[in-house]
């Protein structure tokens, strides 16, 4: 399961926490959120405190929004280095 939560501290920053497992069948969820939260606020903080587990493709997802004007914060040290490693 994944929980998307979105706040927005600006009109030109929003904050979506992500809850859960980001597995593949929950990927193009998370990319759509994402992707409105940008075209809405323009820069986007991804909160992935409450992440408790990421499969292959949720890793290859966070990688390609990192990579798209969107920040990545709080991420558990079993993600930041999954993320890190090529």
């Amino acid at each position: 399961m994944l929980r998307i939560s979105r706040s927005a501290a600006s009109p030109s920053l929003a904050t979506l926490l992500v809850e859960g497992r980001v597995v593949a069948e929950w990927v193009p969820v998370l990319e759509r959120e994402c992707w409105l939260a940008l075209q809405e606020n323009g820069h986007v903080q991804l909160d992935l405190s409450a992440v408790t587990f990421v499969d292959g493709r949720g890793l290859a997802a966070l990688r390609r929004l990192g990579a798209n004007a969107l920040e990545i914060i709080n991420c558990p040290e079993f993600i930041g280095e999954l993320l890190r490693t090529p």
